[in-house]
């Protein structure tokens, strides 16, 4: 079986309301969706980010891949050493590679007739997901607008039945987030696990102090407190912190992850599966995870995770976003979302990732 032809497309989907984070603000949810078809007929799929930078990379990928034999681990390494990836692995090159091996085990896995999580070892049914939102209005810097917003967006969750939640901290000043938490601990109560997203924005001896004042509202993980680069200033915190650090969104290579580990900068490694290589790519850091004792939280993209955390025992749980989330639209194109009950989820029936794009919906939001 030969690959026919790759397509990327790309899509801008408008959010219900714009949001921001210590970062950016938010009007629509970008992805490119890539489409690999074969020779005997057999499509597969899959999205990442980036937009018309990453389609650029997938098309100059696709002129050394079609004609070539679905050989997953192959054109892995294949797509690593060309010139569009080589002098780049990090960033927009990784995410248009990732897509097109996820793409390739969505084919390997009809062609097979199983679902990803059985060709790659099964280990469990289900698992849970917490809800990830929490962000910042972006129309006013008011304390009681920002708990308001809050209130609004995890009593969202806590209607669903989620016992797990993330807020974002780092887009206001230190006594308002500090604030926002307590008022989130309070919302969801004792029982529930609450995390807290900073999107690097601190600077260590900043973060470290903030950290003792709220680790009394019993936080499950720190995530990314200082700049994404800065691994020693996140091993600095993560000596000082209480409550474990987590980090791995922004980072795409080995040998990033490598540093992670070596320098002890998190105990929780968040490795995205649209940015770190596909299915491939991600199975090389469950490995490194098994090795050093250490849990794989998986960034965003639970449709396509969950098959990989219902294979690999260092994921304890997804991150979860829907369509009726603040951020993250993808499942508006697809036909057969995972969608989590209880603040369960689990895989999708059918072969290969089992998600079915929505053709109308993609032609939909064409950007």
């Amino acid at each position: 079986m030969k690959i026919k032809s790759i397509e990327a497309r790309n899509i801008s989907i408008p959010l219900n309301r714009p949001i921001h984070n210590p970062a950016f603000k938010f009007t629509h949810c970008k992805y490119t969706i890539v489409t690999v078809t074969t020779d005997e007929g057999i499509t597969g799929w899959s999205f990442s980010f980036g937009m018309h930078h990453t389609k650029a990379v997938v098309d100059e990928l696709a002129e050394i891949l079609v004609g070539e034999e679905i050989d997953t681990r192959r054109l892995y390494e294949k797509m690593m050493r060309t010139q569009a990836v080589r002098w780049d692995r990090g960033g927009i090159s990784m995410r248009a590679l990732s897509a097109i091996d996820i793409a390739l085990w969505d084919i390997v896995g009809k062609s097979c007739g199983l679902p990803l999580y059985r060709l790659l070892g099964c280990y469990r049914k289900e698992i849970p997901v917490y809800y990830s939102g929490g962000h910042y209005p972006v129309d006013s810097t008011k304390t009681s607008d920002m708990l308001d917003y809050l209130e609004q967006d995890i009593g969202k969750g806590l209607d669903r039945g989620f016992s797990s939640f993330k807020i974002k901290i780092g887009g206001a000043a230190v006594s308002q987030d500090l604030e926002r938490i307590a008022f989130c601990r309070k919302l969801i109560g004792p029982a529930r696990r609450l995390m807290v997203d900073a999107f690097c924005a601190y600077e260590a001896d900043v973060i470290i102090p903030m950290a003792k004042k709220f680790e009394q509202y019993d936080i499950g993980f720190l995530e990314e407190p200082v700049a994404l680069d800065d691994i020693p200033g996140c091993a600095y915190v993560a000596a000082n912190v209480s409550m474990p650090v987590a980090l791995g969104e922004s980072h795409y290579t080995m040998a990033q992850f490598r540093d992670i580990i070596n320098s002890k900068a998190a105990r929780i490694l968040q490795p995205d599966v649209a940015y770190v290589g596909g299915i491939t790519g991600f199975m090389q850091y469950a490995g490194i995870a098994a090795y050093h004792g250490l849990r794989l939280a998986p960034h965003w993209c639970h449709d396509l995770s969950v098959q990989l955390a219902l294979s690999i025992p260092q994921i304890r749980e997804l991150e979860y976003m829907d369509q009726n989330s603040a951020l993250f639209l993808i499942q508006k194109v697809i036909a057969n979302p995972v969608t989590a009950r209880n603040g369960i989820v689990r895989a999708p029936e059918g072969a290969g990732h089992g998600l079915v794009l929505d053709e109308k919906a993609v032609e939909r939001y064409l950007a």
